[in-house]
């Protein structure tokens, strides 16, 4: 998949640039050159809420935006559960390995390293833990219990 994406974003970048056109004054003119603002944004400042309809509107400015996502990919248990739900969370953190290897192996301001790893995954346990607090109180502590899960698989098994 990560080889994919990279070629998909050569692809793009060899492609002559269209701009888009805006639908309305708020919204700023297509870019083709992957960019780490934009991702930066989508990754730490946008809330977990409004992440979907965001990531929807940075993919039709920019193109070369990856956002495909498996969800969470643990194995029998899935993004979602009797006390958590964690869908929204596991795409935002996709989009980030995604879109972070790449720019970083097109030498485009990006080193995916260690540092970035963890501030990805110190964002995706925050985002797991924003996902419990809008449970039930009675769902409310098995779900963080599945926070320490989710957040320790992922540090131990993907990333540089």
């Amino acid at each position: 998949m990560r080889r994919f994406a990279a070629c998909l974003v050569a692809a793009l970048l060899s492609t002559n640039p269209v701009t888009a056109n805006a639908t309305s004054s708020n919204e700023l003119p297509s870019t083709t050159t992957p960019d780490r603002h934009i991702v930066d944004g989508l990754v730490f400042d946008t809330p977990l809420t409004r992440f979907r309809v965001e990531r929807s509107r940075a993919k039709r400015l920019h193109r070369w935006l990856i956002t495909a996502s498996d969800g969470c990919s643990a194995p029998l248990i899935g993004s979602r559960g009797a006390s958590f739900d964690f869908r929204v969370a596991c795409e935002r953190h996709d989009l980030a390995y995604a879109n972070y290897s790449v720019l970083a192996r097109l030498n485009l301001g990006v080193v995916w390293d260690a540092t970035l790893r963890a501030a990805v995954d110190d964002q995706f346990q925050r985002d797991l833990q924003a996902s419990c607090a809008r449970r039930r109180h009675s769902e409310r502590l098995r779900c963080d219990a599945w926070v320490v899960v989710f957040f320790h698989a992922v540090r131990l098994a993907a990333g540089p």
